[in-house]
């Protein structure tokens, strides 16, 4: 479990305020991007981290597509005095056995191991703040049940402990995992599902955020050239229209990773195709039945054969632009200049 330090304190109810609104804004801002989909998960949770009836928040989303800001966010906007505690767990980097301790915390000797002086768990931790439990859906099948009466009790009872300790805490849990799917499977509790998921948003991947991918590039650009001294890149327009082509399936983190990277490997500050990775400078374009194109198509190059890939698209999702970005893995903005830039109409039915 991480435990990040308290802001400085500060002195009368007003100034809390004050300071709770910056730090919300702050948190705000630092979810970076102008897609609906990203807009619209951001002001649920913004109305979650303003409501006092809301304990717990579901962020559902792809691995990388920055589910924690948004625990960070109900954070920034729901504490009551300037020292509320943000405590963050990963439930996919603990061992099954310490998984109880972990969460509810132990008292002396109540296992073989267990320290002397005994131990708070997160729980604990986060009272009178907020609890972030990234991965729930790695959460043992056994310990779901105890987790569940914590939630609707709000008091927690160490290991080898009958004393019940009361706890206030929100709750924000985030997955990958699709619990629907994992409730059919009998790997997830469907009571507890409804009790953590009452309120849930979406992540959207970058792939469907269209433009998002420039702001992001220039946003990770400037944060790490200004944490090293150095001047931001510059990237071509060939580079960007690759950027902007590729389906990132590791979703922000992986582009901020690619960003920083590039910062180290670069040999100048200008940044052209050839300096990106060859699944990003070179993508492989997509037939109508799914199927990969080889830029080495028999008789035609990768242009072509990605021309070819938007026409069977089209012909496909009878000319629904929104299906047919779906299709191809790329966003509507994308779609529209390649329509342009290769002479297809986009009317074609």
């Amino acid at each position: 479990a991480l435990v990040f330090p308290s802001v400085p304190a500060v002195t009368s109810a007003t100034a809390v305020h004050r300071e709770v609104n910056k730090h919300l804004q702050d948190a705000v801002a630092m979810i970076v991007g102008e897609s609906e989909a990203l807009h619209a998960a951001i002001d649920v949770a913004c109305r979650v981290a303003r409501s006092s009836s809301v304990t717990s928040l579901l962020v559902e989303g792809e691995t990388g597509v920055g589910k924690e800001l948004f625990a960070r966010l109900v954070h920034a906007g729901s504490r009551r005095t300037a020292n509320d505690p943000f405590i963050a767990m990963n439930c996919g980097a603990i061992t099954r056995d310490l998984f109880g301790s972990e969460l509810f915390g132990h008292v002396a000797g109540a296992f073989t191991g267990a320290s002397r002086e005994g131990k708070p768990g997160v729980f604990e931790l986060a009272h009178g703040g907020v609890l972030s439990l990234d991965e729930i859906g790695e959460l043992p099948l056994e310990i779901q049940p105890f987790l569940l009466r914590v939630l609707e009790e709000r008091v927690v009872n160490r290991i080898g402990d009958s004393r019940g300790r009361p706890v206030d805490v929100r709750l924000v849990a985030s997955t990958n995992r699709d619990l629907k799917h994992e409730i059919a499977a009998g790997r997830f509790r469907r009571d507890l599902y409804y009790r953590v998921g009452a309120v849930s948003i979406t992540v959207p991947p970058l792939r469907e955020r269209g433009e998002d991918v420039l702001l992001l590039v220039e946003h990770f650009n400037r944060q790490i050239a200004t944490a090293a001294g150095e001047d931001p890149l510059e990237f071509s327009q060939e580079a960007l229209d690759a950027l902007l082509a590729y389906h990132w399936p590791g979703n922000v983190r992986e582009l901020k990773n690619l960003i920083g990277r590039l910062h180290v490997l670069a040999r100048g500050r200008d940044i052209g195709l050839h300096d990106l990775p060859g699944e990003i400078a070179a993508p492989s374009a997509t037939s109508n039945d799914g199927k990969t194109l080889s830029a080495e198509l028999p008789g035609g190059t990768l242009v072509e054969a990605e021309r070819q890939a938007m026409k069977n698209a089209l012909a496909a999702e009878g000319g629904n632009l929104s299906r047919v970005a779906r299709r191809l893995g790329i966003s509507r903005p994308t779609l529209y200049r390649k329509l342009d830039q290769y002479g297809i109409r986009r009317g074609f039915t």
